[in-house]
């Protein structure tokens, strides 16, 4: 029985202390919910090579994920992230972000998640910016 438990309690610690993906929501805009949509998809793709998933009726779009090889292991991938956006509204035009990023441990053997909420402040309030008409 303190096995069982020993077992739970470890586990809540070790998901409790993972960092969770960086997520913002923007302002309200009253900017037309076509319009809204091309901006957020163009000012993504200021910051990435292509929009992996883009889904305009259901309000999701997601990045392809931007791969950074630098670091003693050449030709390993070392970092990663990509940009999620979920529309919350349509009229107003709401919408959040959320950044996934993840660094590849070698002690590990798999990607582990990290924070990175200076990147996410940049392309929110860029976004933000071109959604106030």
């Amino acid at each position: 029985m303190y096995q069982r438990w020993f077992s739970l309690l470890l586990f809540f610690l070790v998901v409790g202390c993972a960092p969770m993906a960086a997520r913002v929501a923007l302002p309200q805009s009253t900017v037309p919910y076509d319009r809204a949509w091309q901006v957020a998809l163009n000012t993504s793709l200021n910051y990435y090579d292509r929009i992996a998933v883009e889904d305009k009726e259901g309000g999701f779009f997601q990045t392809a994920w931007n791969i950074e090889k630098s670091g003693l292991n050449i030709g390993i991938p070392v970092r990663r992230n990509r940009l999620i956006g979920h529309v919350a509204s349509k009229s107003p035009f709401r919408l959040h972000l959320i950044l996934e990023v993840e660094a590849f441990s070698m002690e590990l053997g798999r990607w582990v998640k990290e924070t990175n909420d200076p990147l996410l402040t940049q392309i929110s309030q860029d976004m933000s910016s071109k959604l106030q008409f």
